[in-house]
């Protein structure tokens, strides 16, 4: 479709478009998503609509399909919740109560995995992602921990550093002179080990000197065998801690 449109915009804007109009002509009666494909309406077997009003209530009946995923992998797709509540609900009212009731309340979404607010490292050990989506999930996570991390802070010249050979820190303070790698998962050894190596890569490069501080930023606090590698190097800790950060330092 996106060739015989000639629509020039890359694949993920194109896929936005066309949910947001599927949702649309849902919403307004023009079709029915059934469980594989699109209909139209019209038949004595359509899921009643639910006014906008009581969508908290499909929001409870997702939320009551059991989370973690009982018996599969520790997250849903909207879809996979659509399919699961047997046609009692429209996929448009599926949708919009898990963005208005679910999404950052009892439950946070990447890319099309939802999950428990406090269950990222289930979802990244899920095996029946491929190592395209982890990766792309652990980018997509160190985004979101990198954000909160300079929103908590409160200082806008808290930003990614770009050195003359083309690497790029996720963040640099040039009030304390800090480099700073973040990492999706601070219960995964390597990854941890792999972001302060990064970091002490970073702070060898052109333009920040040798005296510049590094860390590494958590979504949580790893293990003591991981802070005690971290303190031999003279890498510093920076871990969420429930809506705040906390800072150690050897």
């Amino acid at each position: 479709m996106k060739l015989n449109l000639e629509l020039d915009r890359d694949r993920a804007a194109v896929q936005d478009a066309f949910l947001t109009a599927e949702l649309d002509l849902e919403w307004t009666g023009a079709i029915v998503y059934e469980r594989d494909h699109f209909r139209r309406a019209g038949q004595a077997n359509d899921p009643v609509p639910v006014p906008p009003d009581a969508l908290r209530g499909v929001a409870e009946a997702v939320w009551s399909l059991g989370w973690p995923n009982p018996g599969h992998k520790p997250s849903r797709s909207i879809h996979e919740c659509f399919l699961a509540l047997n046609g009692r609900y429209r996929h448009c009212d599926v949708y919009w109560a898990m963005h208005k009731y679910l999404k950052g309340n009892r439950l946070r979404v990447v890319r099309r995995n939802w999950m428990l607010l406090k269950n990222v490292e289930a979802v990244l050990a899920d095996p029946t992602l491929s190592i395209e989506e982890r990766a792309e999930l652990e980018r997509e996570l160190e985004h979101d921990l990198v954000n909160d991390y300079v929103a908590w802070l409160g200082r806008r010249d808290v930003r990614k550093h770009l050195f003359k050979n083309g690497r790029e820190a996720d963040l640099y303070d040039p009030e304390r002179q800090v480099i700073i790698e973040a990492k999706a998962n601070h219960r995964d050894d390597v990854m941890v080990a792999h972001g302060m190596g990064q970091a002490m890569y970073y702070r060898s490069l052109d333009q920040l000197g040798p005296d510049d501080r590094i860390a590494v930023l958590l979504p949580g606090r790893p293990c003591d065998e991981v802070v005690r590698l971290l303190w031999v190097y003279d890498v510093g800790l920076i871990y969420r801690d429930d809506e705040a950060f906390k800072e150690e330092w050897p």
